[in-house]
């Protein structure tokens, strides 16, 4: 097809470009409700529900349910009034019922409800209060929160509600505020940041329709300040901390993150380390804090310095801190960079989490070698190498329910070859806000509540119940274990590691009253893992009455999985190993072999099981002599009613056995978890039992061959039984050695394609930042509903060493009906990557552009999509456009030609910064445009550019635009041999500034400056004879050059003077000038005065004056 053009207004943008009339289209609405409705959009369907009021500001993130399955994470509008989600699940189109869920469940949070639960709670079995109380209990360590040595200093700093610059929200800016708590002990000290998470930003009466900042009778929330038990124990045992300000991110994430916020909490953390960076070197720290601009109000600048900054925090209206008398100039020197620990709680768990790989991918990393995600989210299945990591997982969480935060040890175990500990530390009878003082009743005055239902009286998280912890004793082993766990993995201080490695029920002397439950990977270079359970190999045999299969995930996921599910009874909440990640939906999850067996007796259930399962020591791990423990990963299956058990038997080259029941060892891992038929609770969490090695007796520890697991008779007092299995490993716990480097990220590119009018195909662009020399995979997921379109595709993808981009193909689903809408995205993820980090990139858009009209506004054609790989790798740096001029005046015009193009995607042109049309692809990838440069256009320099709607394509031209220029050339006709002549060469033009040469032939005279429009040059070298000069004048970067007319001057010969005549002036004198001489007959800088005098008088009497010269030599 040929190249069509159409013309867009000066300064459109690409992206909203019209390029056709709408056309009227038919009622998009397929279905609707009184409070919903489904339309249909390019690509599929917008499903569309009004709430009464906006939702709670919580961690857990909102979904859609249509006729009772989940579509996925649902966007809020801006005026929280509604939610939505696009699918291209067919069956929406013929909705009956449409509501709102959460991602960790469909149950209401405690404050949307009036209902009172009701649990019936399974009773605490006999047995298994029996095994726990048989069990030795571990003596407590010192808690780590008592306060140390040195003093500490607490200021606030306070730059200005916008005066960062967000990442990947939409391009929003927030504020850079926060509460140090330094300590008094001298030099560079190891510092750490704590990041809350997303609870109300703004508080009060009033509206507030751009949600950030807090409205004139709004109280802002000083979430921050809720940790400061945490902070102030750090600081006093020689820790810097600061406690940082997110409501801003809180306020927008929902609505404008495609992550939901994750990496503008990570590049906060960031930005605030480059600000200490510069507060420690002494250098200048300032930000501009620049309002919002209104209809009626402009933007406002402000610059604050650091200085300003701590001062601001004191005398703000809304509530101001107390003056601490810390200045800039007395942070140089304070902070130690190289060594930094990070803390986030709820949604800035995953901010943190975000931060570590953000940092990782950086070519001068900062120093973070402490992780701890505290009550985390993971919507992206995050994995995160080289830095020992604690997950604290409250098991009363009524937020973030699913203890999602799970995955991110589960993911990132194996995923790495890095050295390091790992720790899930689940906080039994805790909920999710009493951490932070400011979300807690009684304790601050504004948007304080239990997250976990007040109405709640029967299950074990209700407060009447003897289990759950009270807000205080809450908040002290957040503090205990958060300080234990930054002292231990920064400061070196072993006597906590118990608390972290698993080896022992841990406990402090400060927190005796706390049940908390301790699952930890040790460092690769401790550990021998025997079996991580994940794949059916010939070293694990079952034999008798039993079963064994390796499982992943919970049912209902959408897209095929090649390995049986773990869970078919059970609700999300219930199973966080299991739980769907919302970014990443069926990429599998922590698989587990699923040991089952059945009693001996088809008469007597109490008769035990045959069954048995044994597992083949590989000859490399055999020598357990090396080693400190045993460690297994188990819980009872979920069709086990009350508890289970089975025996360990350790077995070595004689056949010499050593063995004890997992009852003995850890009643917990082989009995149900509290909560009885409540929906949320009774979860299945595997726990750790560990076998000292200092306890196997009676075999041969440097020669052990397998390991046999028996079936027995639990709780349930029945030979019927099962368990899930994890990490068989043969270990030592420490820290491990965090590493500080430059890690390879995995990203998506986004990009575009047609709608089609019926099933079709995209392909997705994934690629890494550089190549690596190990292989790398992540999962690429297609975000839309979780139960089909475009978007539910998910795979695997495997870098090879060298790969750096990899094409994924996902279905589309296109139609023949107009929409509303010019174009839908698509949420693209990379996630739950090894040997790689999850990019700044890895989450992106498919775009899907209506090609069937619409009664909004057309985008521009996308045209047709060509290797996903090679237009990114095409998009990464402009390409050279072709143009017939590489100069033009204003005025005049020119064709630029642009290839390589998608067929049929517009192609935008411009000139100097401004749109100047689009022309439509041809055939061949074709697009040609004459540019008409504007007679106003700035002298100089200007980009021609040619950008594709769909292959994001970028080519680019430089043509000057350059003033046209005059030069005339004045000298006289005739000299006398070894006379100066006076040359001046006057150049008009718009801009003249520059050279001018003088020549004859190809011989250059000289050269002069043009001053003032008028170059001038003196030369006496002419020889006798004629003479052909011109001028030329230079091209420069504004103005064309110019050449004048040729002047001839005849030069004769000077006169041969007589032996008795007085000597006499010969020729035609000139005045002298000034300035460069070229050669050493020449002279520049005539006084241009006296050589226009003189010059008058050779043009009124020349042919006399030549006459009378040769006249002259005659007689002579």
């Amino acid at each position: 097809m040929g190249a069509v053009a159409v013309a867009l207004a000066p300064g459109m943008a690409l992206s909203a470009a019209s390029v056709a009339v709408a056309a009227p289209a038919p009622d998009p609405v397929v279905a609707s409700g009184s409070d919903w409705s489904v339309t249909t959009t390019p690509g599929g369907y917008l499903v569309d529900l009004k709430l009464d009021e906006p939702l709670p500001m919580v961690n857990d993130a909102p979904t859609i349910i249509v006729d009772g399955e989940p579509l996925g994470l649902a966007q809020e509008s801006e005026d929280g009034l509604s939610l939505s989600i696009v699918t291209n699940d067919p069956s929406v189109a013929d909705a009956t019922d449409v509501s709102k869920g959460w991602s960790s469940g469909e149950e209401d949070k405690a404050s949307e409800t009036t209902e009172t639960p009701v649990t019936e709670e399974s009773p605490q079995s006999r047995i298994m209060t029996e095994q726990l109380d048989a069990l030795a209990q571990a003596a407590a360590v010192p808690d780590p929160s008592t306060l140390g040595q040195y003093g500490v200093t607490e200021a606030e700093y306070d730059f200005g509600d916008q005066a960062i610059a967000l990442a990947a929200i939409g391009g929003i800016r927030g504020e850079m505020t926060g509460k140090m708590y330094l300590t008094d002990a001298t030099g560079e000290r190891p510092t750490i940041v704590l990041l809350h998470g997303r609870h109300t930003s703004c508080s009060g009466q009033g509206a507030n329709p751009l949600r950030w900042p807090c409205g004139p009778t709004q109280m802002n929330v000083r979430s921050y300040l809720g940790y400061e038990g945490t902070a102030r124990a750090l600081a006093s045992n020689g820790y810097n901390v600061l406690s940082i300000a997110a409501n801003s991110v809180n306020s927008n994430d929902n609505q404008l993150a495609l992550d939901y916020g994750a990496q503008a909490r990570g590049q906060l953390i960031l930005d605030t380390l480059s600000m200490l960076e510069k507060a420690n070197a002494g250098a200048a720290v300032s930000y501009d804090d620049i309002t919002t601009a209104t209809d009626t109000v402009p933007s406002v600048t402000t610059t604050r310095t650091l200085d300003e900054a701590l001062v601001r925090a004191t005398t703000r209206t809304d509530q101001p801190a107390a003056p601490s008398g810390v200045t800039a100039a007395s942070l140089k020197g304070r902070f130690d960079l190289d060594h930094v620990g990070i803390m986030g709680h709820s949604r800035g768990g995953e901010g943190v989490v975000s931060a570590a790989t953000l940092n990782q991918g950086l070519a001068k990393p900062f120093g973070i070698e402490s992780v701890l995600p505290l009550a985390p989210v993971d919507f992206g299945r995050m994995t995160l190498p080289d830095v020992p990591t604690a997950v604290f997982l409250p098991y009363c969480d009524g937020d973030v329910s699913n203890q999602q935060g799970q995955h991110f040890i589960d993911d990132s175990r194996h995923a790495f070859d890095d050295n390091v500990l790992r720790s899930a530390v689940w906080v039994m009878g805790a909920n999710h806000n009493f951490f932070n003082t400011v979300w807690t009743p009684g304790l601050y005055p504004a948007a304080t509540s239990d997250d976990w239902s007040t109405r709640d009286t029967t299950s074990s998280c209700s407060t009447r119940d003897s289990t759950r912890l009270t807000a205080a004793q809450q908040y002290q082993v957040g503090v205990s274990y958060m300080t234990g766990f930054f002292r231990l993995t920064m400061g070196g201080e072993t006597q906590f590691q118990s608390l972290f490695d698993g080896s022992v029920k841990p406990s402090t002397t400060a927190t005796s009253y706390a049940d908390v439950r301790v699952m930890a990977t040790q460092p690769a270079s401790s550990t021998s893992l025997v079996t991580d359970f994940t794949t059916n190999n010939s070293l694990i045999r079952v034999s008798g009455g039993a079963t064994a299969a390796v499982c992943t995930n919970l049912s209902g996921r959408t897209v095929s999985q090649s390995l049986p599910f773990c869970a078919t009874t059970k609700g999300s909440s219930q199973v966080p190993h299991w739980t769907p990640g919302s970014f990443a939906p069926n990429v599998p999850e922590f698989p587990t072999t699923r040991f089952l067996w059945t009693g001996a007796s088809t008469t007597d259930p109490s008769v035990p099981s045959t069954g048995q399962l044994r597992i083949t020591v590989p000859a490399d791990y055999r020598d357990l002599s090396t080693r400190s423990q045993i460690t297994l990963k188990t819980a009872p299956d979920e069709s086990v009613p009350s508890g289970t058990d089975f025996t360990i038997t350790v077995v070595d080259g004689t056949g010499a056995t050593y063995q004890v029941a997992a009852s003995a060892l850890n009643p917990l891992a082989i009995n149900r978890m509290p909560g009885g038929t409540n929906t949320t609770l009774n979860k299945i969490v595997l726990q750790q039992l560990t076998i000292p090695t200092s306890t196997i007796t009676g075999i041969d520890l440097r020669d052990v061959r397998e390991i046999r697991l028996t079936a027995g008779v639990g709780a349930d007092g029945t030979g019927t039984g099962g368990v899930y299995l994890s990490d068989l490993a043969f270990d030592t716990p420490s820290v491990g050695t965090p590493v500080v480097q430059t890690r390879t990220t995995v990203n998506i590119a986004p990009t575009a394609v047609e709608e089609g009018s019926g099933p079709g195909s995209a392909e997705v662009a994934a690629y890494l930042s550089r190549a690596d020399t190990k292989p790398v995979t992540g999962y690429v997921s297609v975000l839309g509903s979780a139960s089909g379109a475009v978007g539910i595709g998910m795979e695997k993808v495997t870098f090879q060493p060298g790969e750096t981009c990899k094409t994924v193909t996902v279905a589309t689903l296109g139609n023949s009906a107009a929409s509303d809408k010019g174009s839908t995205n698509f949420k693209v993820s990379a996630t739950n990557t090894s040997n790689a980090v999850m990019g700044a990139q890895a989450f992106n858009n498919l775009t899907v552009r209506e090609d069937d009209g619409t009664t909004g506004t057309e985008i521009p054609p996308v045209g047709i999509q060509g290797d996903a790989c090679a237009e990114y790798e095409a998009s990464l740096a402009p390409v050279p456009l072709a143009v017939d001029k590489e100069a033009v005046a204003p005025g005049d015009s020119f064709t630029v030609t642009a290839s390589g193009f998608r067929v049929g995607e517009a192609v935008l042109f411009g000139f100097a910064g401004a749109d100047l049309g689009v022309v439509i692809a041809d055939d061949a990838g074709a697009a040609t445009w004459t540019v008409n440069v504007p007679v106003n256009s700035t002298l100089g320099a200007a980009d021609v550019t040619a950008l594709g709607a769909g292959s994001k394509r970028d080519a680019r031209a430089a043509v000057s635009v350059l003033a046209p220029t005059t030069t005339v050339l004045a000298a006289p006709t005739s000299s006398t041999e070894g006379d100066e002549v006076a040359f001046a060469a006057t150049v008009t033009g718009a801009d003249v500034e520059g050279t001018v040469s003088f020549t004859e032939g190809d011989t250059v005279l000289g050269t002069a400056d043009v001053v003032d429009g008028v170059a001038t040059f003196r030369y006496a070298g002419l020889a006798v004879g004629e003479h052909t000069v011109v001028a030329s004048f230079g091209q420069t970067a504004t103005a064309f050059a110019s050449v004048s007319d040729p002047v001839v001057i005849t030069v004769a010969a000077a006169p041969v003077p007589s032996p008795t005549a007085s000597p006499t002036p010969g020729g035609n004198a000139v005045p002298a000038g000034t300035g460069s001489s070229s050669g050493d007959l020449a002279s520049t800088g005539l006084n241009v005065s006296l050589w226009i005098l003189g010059s008058i008088l050779v043009l009124g009497a020349g042919a006399s004056i030549l006459v009378m010269v040769r006249r002259r030599r005659v007689t002579e």
